[in-house]
C-alpha cells in the first residue's frame, strides 16, 4: 500500500473510530468498510467491541473493502461477536482461520458471509457455535473442499448456499421453510436433506445442477411464522438474490387466502423469466359447508381468479402442478389464469396419475376446458403426467 493511501486511510479510521465515540446512545445497525490492514492491526476489533458492549448495536456489517481482489486474514479475540445485544452479523471479503471469534455465539439469529475463504471443519465449527440461528445465507469458497459440509440446526428458516465443489453436504434442519441451492457440482448423490417441511418438494426430475440455481419455499402463514416476518424477507431482502435463480417450487394452500397473497408476492418479487415453477397443493382445510348457493359459489370463482393474478410480465416457461384435489375450484382457477394470461409460456403439466379413478371424469373435463383457454396460445403445451 502507498504512503498517501496508508495516510488516507489512518485518516479514515481516527474518523470511524471517533464518529462511534461521539455517537450519543444505543447503535441499533452499523456497517463498516475498511482496508485489510485494519483487520490485523487491532483497529477492527476495537470497532467491534465498541459497537456490541458500549453502543449494543443489533444488526452489523464488516466489509472488506478489497474483498473482491481476494480475502484477508480475519484474525479477532475469541467470544468478540457473542455479545447478547449482536443478533444479525453480516461479514464480505475473509479468510476464516479458525472459528474463536464465534465462539458462544447463542445471540446471533441471522448470518450472512459473503466471499468467505473457509475450511471446511474451521466452517463446521462456525455454524455449531451459533445455534440459535433462523437465517443463513454463505457464499463460501473452500480452501481444502475434502470433507462433509454440516448444518445440523433446529431453528433454520431460511438457508441459502453458494459454495464451490465440496465432497459431501449434509443438512438437519426441522423447521426449514426456504432453501436456496446454488452451489457448483453438488449433486443429488452428495447432498443429504432432512429438511420435513420441505421435502415433499424435491421431486426425481428436479435435478441439483450447477447451471439451475434453484429455491424450495414452503408457504406458512403461521400466526408466528408471520410476526416472525420470513415471507417479508424472502420477498424484501432477499429480492437482489433471487435475480440469480432461475426454478421454484413451492408448497401452497391455496384455500388460504393469505398463502395464495403470499405466493403471489414471491412471483411479484422475481424480476427475470423463471424456468420452472413446481406448486405443490397442500389439503389442510375443512371443506365448504353444504348448501352454498350457486350465485355464491361464482362470486368465490371469481374472486379466486382475481387473487391468483401475476404482475403482468411475469413468465414462466414450465409450469407442474401436484397433488391436485378435484381441480374445479382452487386449482382450476389458478391453472386458468396461468393459462389466459400467458403467465406459461411453453409448457403446463399436471399430475393426474395420483388421482382416483372416480375423479378422472372431472379432470378430463377440466383439461378440455383449459385447452379451450389456450387456443389463443398454439405453442402452450398441456399435459398430464
Amino acid at each position: 500500500m502507498g504512503d498517501s493511501l496508508v495516510i488516507q486511510s489512518d485518516f479514515i479510521a481516527k474518523l470511524i473510530t471517533k464518529v462511534i465515540k461521539n455517537h450519543d446512545g444505543y447503535l441499533d445497525c452499523c456497517k463498516i468498510q475498511h482496508y485489510p490492514y485494519q483487520t490485523n492491526d487491532g483497529t477492527l476489533e476495537t470497532w467491534i467491541q465498541s459497537l456490541t458492549q458500549v453502543k449494543h448495536t443489533h444488526l452489523l456489517a464488516l466489509v472488506n473493502i478489497h474483498g473482491n481482489r481476494g480475502p484477508n486474514v480475519l484474525q479477532l479475540s475469541p467470544n468478540i461477536f457473542s455479545h447478547p445485544s449482536l443478533i444479525c452479523l453480516f461479514l464480505f471479503g475473509y479468510y476464516l482461520e479458525s472459528a474463536h471469534a464465534f465462539n458462544n455465539c447463542h445471540n446471533l439469529t441471522t448470518l450472512k458471509l459473503d466471499k468467505i475463504y473457509v475450511e471446511v471443519g474451521v466452517f463446521n465449527t462456525v455454524i455449531a457455535s451459533c445455534p440459535s440461528l433462523k437465517v443463513l445465507v454463505i457464499d463460501i469458497t473452500w480452501y481444502n473442499p475434502k470433507g462433509c459440509l454440516k448444518i445440523h440446526h433446529n431453528n433454520l428458516k431460511l438457508l441459502h448456499l453458494a459454495c464451490t465443489y465440496i465432497d459431501f453436504i449434509d443438512v438437519s434442519t426441522p423447521l426449514l421453510d426456504i432453501l436456496a441451492i446454488q452451489c457448483v457440482l453438488v449433486m443429488r448423490s452428495n447432498f443429504l436433506l432432512r429438511a420435513p417441511r420441505i421435502l415433499g418438494l424435491k421431486k426425481d426430475h428436479w435435478i441439483l445442477d450447477e447451471s439451475i440455481p434453484h429455491i424450495y419455499y414452503n408457504v406458512s402463514s403461521d400466526a408466528q411464522e408471520i410476526e416472525n416476518n420470513w415471507h417479508e424477507f424472502m420477498v424484501n431482502k432477499y429480492t437482489y438474490d433471487l435475480m440469480r435463480f432461475k426454478t421454484l417450487a413451492v408448497n401452497v394452500d391455496l384455500k388460504n387466502p393469505r398463502e395464495v397473497s403470499m405466493l403471489k408476492d414471491v412471483c411479484d418479487a422475481w424480476s427475470t423469466n423463471m424456468e420452472n415453477l413446481e406448486i405443490f397443493f397442500k389439503r389442510n382445510n375443512v371443506l365448504k359447508e353444504e348448501g352454498e348457493s350457486s350465485i355464491g359459489k361464482a362470486q368465490e370463482k371469481k374472486s379466486k381468479e382475481r387473487s391468483f393474478f401475476f404482475r403482468a410480465d411475469f413468465r414462466v416457461r414450465v409450469v407442474w402442478m401436484y397433488n391436485l384435489g378435484d381441480f374445479d375450484k382452487e386449482e382450476f382457477a389458478l391453472a386458468s389464469v396461468l393459462v389466459r394470461q400467458e403467465t406459461v409460456t411453453y409448457k403446463l403439466m399436471i399430475e393426474t396419475s395420483s388421482i382416483p379413478a372416480n375423479k378422472k371424469l372431472k379432470i378430463e373435463v377440466a383439461m378440455a376446458k383449459l385447452m379451450d383457454l389456450s387456443k389463443g396460445n398454439k405453442e402452450l403445451i398441456i399435459e398430464c403426467f
